[in-house]
């Protein structure tokens, strides 16, 4: 078996290294990009065939956001008709407030004049209730 050479280097020596080959390098790095590239273009292409595959619709979260939408929906319908009904008893508190008060002053008038008075009421849904005597 052949011995295996020492390398000796002195404190005063310099390292010598190999000379720099510019045509190695050039191709070196031209290597990487080409794998680098590669590698890029092949990690996108199984991205957009794994987002392709994807089916929203089919997903339990696409089901809550429906249901979420469905219940704000249907909270704030209520609301708007709540608000409605409110405005509608207003209306027709209103009305029996002033039907009251014309019984009341045409039933004084009635008893001494004997009269008999009928009162038609019209209820829209304008703010302004709609009313006309017959005598």
């Amino acid at each position: 078996m052949p011995r295996r050479k020492k390398i000796v280097i002195k404190e005063n020596e310099t390292l010598r290294l190999p000379p720099e080959n510019q045509k190695a390098k050039m191709w070196l790095w031209i290597g990487v990009s080409a794998i680098s590239a590669i590698i890029l273009v092949m990690w996108g292409w199984a991205t957009s065939i794994s987002l392709s595959s994807f089916s929203w619709a089919k997903t339990p979260e696409k089901k809550l956001i429906e249901n979420s939408k469905n219940d704000w929906n249907e909270l704030f319908n209520n609301e708007q008709e709540k608000i409605k009904n409110e405005q509608l008893k207003l209306q027709v508190k209103h009305i029996l407030t002033t039907l009251i008060a014309e019984a009341n002053s045409s039933t004084a008038s009635t008893s001494t004049t004997g009269t008999a008075t009928t009162t038609t009421i019209t209820i829209t849904n304008s703010s302004t209730p709609s009313t006309s005597s017959h005598h």
